[in-house]
C-alpha cells in the first residue's frame, strides 16, 4: 500500500504510521460515514431483491412451530465458515463432535469455532441490556479470542499499536493495506459507533454494508476482525428487527468469493468505489437467504419425517423430544440421552437402538467411547455446500 495507490476519490485521508526502523509509512483512515453515494438502477434492484430474500427467509421460519430448532445449526455453520475464512481447517462434523465429546483432530481450530457460537450467543443476550456498541463490539471479541489461538493479543480492548493486513511479504512496506494508528483509529471508532445510533437515512441493507467496510477499514484489534465483523452483521440484524433469530450469515459467501471481497473493500478505500462494494454485499444478503430459507425448509422435512417414523410409538412424545435435540446437536451418546431425558443407561440404550432402527442414527464409524451415533440426514442438509452459482 503507497501513497501513489489513492486516488482523489479515496474517502479518507493518509497519515504517517510509525515503522519498526523508525521511519514512517502511510495509513489510511477513512472518512465518517456515511459517503455520498451516486445509485445506479442495478443497485436499486439489488437492494430491493435484497429486502425481498431476507423478508421471506424472516417470515418462513419465524412461523415455524419450534423455530429455535434452527438457531443451533444456522449458527453453527456460520462458526465454521467463519473460520474457515482465517485459516481454520474443522468441518461442521468435527465442531459438532467437539460439543459431544470434547474431543477433536484439531482442538484449536475446534475451540476457535466453539468461541465464535459463544461470542454471537453472547452477542444476543446482551443486546437486551444495551445497544450494539463500542463495549459490546469489545464484549464479543474477548469472547471470541479468549482461550485461543490470539488469546495473547488483547482479548476484548483495541489495539495500542499499529497493525497491518499482509501482502504476502514482511514488512510494513509490502503491507496490503494499512489501518489508522491508535491514535487516529479511536476517534474513527467513536465516529462509526455514532453512525449506528443515528437515524437511519438509508436501508438498514446499504447501511450494514457500510459499517462493515468501516469496520474493517478501521480494524480496531490486534486479531480477530473479520470474525467480530461478520458477527456484528447478524446482531446487526436481529437488533433492528429485520430478523426475528439469528438465522441468516454472510461468511459462507464471503468464503466463496474471498478474493473479490477483499479487492471490494480495499477498492473503497483507494478509490472510493462504494457500488461495486453494496452490489457484492446486497448479493451476498440475497444469496445466503435463499440458501438459509431452503435449508429451513429441508430441516422442517427432515423434522417430520423422522416423527412420522416413530408417531405411533408409546413413548412417541419422549423421541419427539429426543429428535429435536437432534437438531441442535446431530451426533448423540448414551450419557447424553440419560442427561436430556433423565433416564437409566439402560433407557438411553434402548432410545438408541430404537432410533437406529428406524435409520434415524447410525453409529459415526469412530473409535470413541462411549459409543457416538450421528443423525446423517440432518447433518447432512446442515452441511451441504451452498451453490451461489445464480449470484
Amino acid at each position: 500500500m503507497r501513497e501513489s495507490d489513492f486516488t482523489d476519490e479515496s474517502p479518507g485521508k493518509l497519515v504517517p504510521a510509525a515503522t519498526l526502523d523508525g521511519g514512517y509509512w502511510p495509513a489510511f483512515v477513512p472518512n465518517p460515514l456515511p459517503p455520498a453515494i451516486v445509485w445506479s438502477d442495478s443497485t436499486v434492484n439489488l437492494l430491493s431483491r435484497a429486502d425481498r430474500a431476507l423478508s421471506r427467509l424472516d417470515g418462513r421460519a419465524s412461523d415455524l412451530p419450534t423455530p429455535y430448532l434452527l438457531i443451533n445449526p444456522m449458527l453453527s455453520r456460520e462458526a465454521v465458515a467463519s473460520s474457515r475464512i482465517e485459516g481454520s481447517t474443522s468441518n461442521l462434523a468435527e465442531v459438532y463432535q467437539f460439543q459431544l465429546s470434547d474431543i477433536a483432530r484439531d482442538r484449536d481450530d475446534a475451540e476457535e469455532v466453539a468461541n465464535h457460537v459463544k461470542a454471537m450467543r453472547h452477542g444476543l443476550a446482551r443486546m437486551t441490556q444495551l445497544p450494539m456498541s463500542l463495549r459490546l463490539i469489545r464484549e464479543i471479541h474477548e469472547v471470541l479470542l479468549s482461550g485461543v489461538r490470539g488469546h495473547d493479543r488483547r482479548p476484548g480492548e483495541f489495539r495500542t499499536r499499529q497493525v497491518m493486513i499482509s501482502g504476502g511479504l514482511p514488512g510494513i512496506e509490502n503491507a496490503r493495506y494499512v489501518p489508522p494508528p491508535a491514535q487516529e483509529m479511536m476517534p474513527a471508532l467513536h465516529e462509526l459507533e455514532e453512525f449506528m445510533h443515528s437515524e437511519p437515512t438509508m436501508s438498514l441493507l446499504v447501511q450494514l454494508a457500510l459499517i462493515h467496510y468501516q469496520f474493517e477499514a478501521i480494524h480496531p484489534f490486534e486479531d480477530g476482525n473479520g470474525r467480530t465483523g461478520r458477527i456484528l452483521i447478524t446482531l446487526l440484524l436481529c437488533e433492528r428487527g429485520y430478523l426475528t433469530h439469528p438465522w441468516l450469515y454472510v461468511s459462507d459467501f464471503i468464503s466463496a468469493y474471498r478474493q473479490q471481497y477483499v479487492d471490494l473493500l480495499l477498492g473503497v478505500s483507494l478509490k472510493g468505489e462504494w457500488e461495486p462494494w453494496l452490489q457484492f454485499f446486497l448479493m451476498a444478503i440475497s444469496a445466503v437467504s435463499a440458501d438459509a430459507l431452503e435449508r429451513v425448509e429441508n430441516l422442517l422435512q427432515t423434522r417430520n419425517a423422522y416423527r412420522d417414523r416413530v408417531q405411533s410409538w408409546r413413548t412417541a412424545g419422549t423421541t419427539f423430544d429426543l429428535i429435536d435435540e437432534l437438531f441442535a446437536l446431530p451426533y448423540i451418546n448414551v450419557p447424553r440421552v440419560q442427561a436430556l431425558l433423565n433416564v437409566s443407561h439402560t433407557a438411553a440404550q434402548r432410545h438408541i437402538a430404537r432410533l437406529v432402527e428406524t435409520g434415524i442414527l447410525t453409529p459415526d464409524g469412530g473409535r470413541s467411547r462411549p459409543q457416538r451415533y450421528v443423525a446423517q440426514g440432518i447433518l447432512d442438509v446442515i452441511a451441504e455446500d451452498p451453490d451461489f452459482r445464480d449470484f
